[in-house]
């Protein structure tokens, strides 16, 4: 099982079939660089509200999540980003289906350009 909380989560993640990752008990979420979707986890959609809408070829902050397109989430991105590799942990509040959740983010680079944005919702 892939421990949220690993050191080397992306490299878990990255080793996992798609319906593997679907199947872990957060969601996960793999953006290119220009901020497009393209891996947007089942687990992800259930457990946030999101349900199956399209995901993939989207503009994440903007088409998807504009709620996050603030200083607080993706300027923390931006900016980390802009240093080099990303490697952030950091807590949200708000999902699709309850703006008053708790949800444990983890943003880090991808294996091969992009960022992989994974969330925790406490049980």
């Amino acid at each position: 099982m892939v421990d949220f909380d690993a050191p080397d989560l992306v490299q878990q993640v990255e080793k996992l079939a798609p319906e593997e990752i679907d199947e872990l008990p957060f969601g996960s979420i793999r953006l290119d660089q220009d901020l497009r979707v393209t891996f947007y986890s089942l687990a992800e959609g259930r457990l946030s509200g999101y349900g199956d809408r399209p995901a993939i070829g989207r503009i994440f902050f903007s088409e998807i999540a504009p709620c996050m397109s603030n200083e607080q989430f993706l300027g923390r991105i931006d900016q980390a980003r802009a240093r080099g590799t990303l490697d952030m942990e950091f807590g949200w509040i708000g999902d699709f289906s309850d703006p008053n959740r708790e949800i444990r983010v983890r943003v880090k680079s991808a294996g091969q350009d992009g960022i992989w944005i994974f969330l925790q919702r406490p049980a």
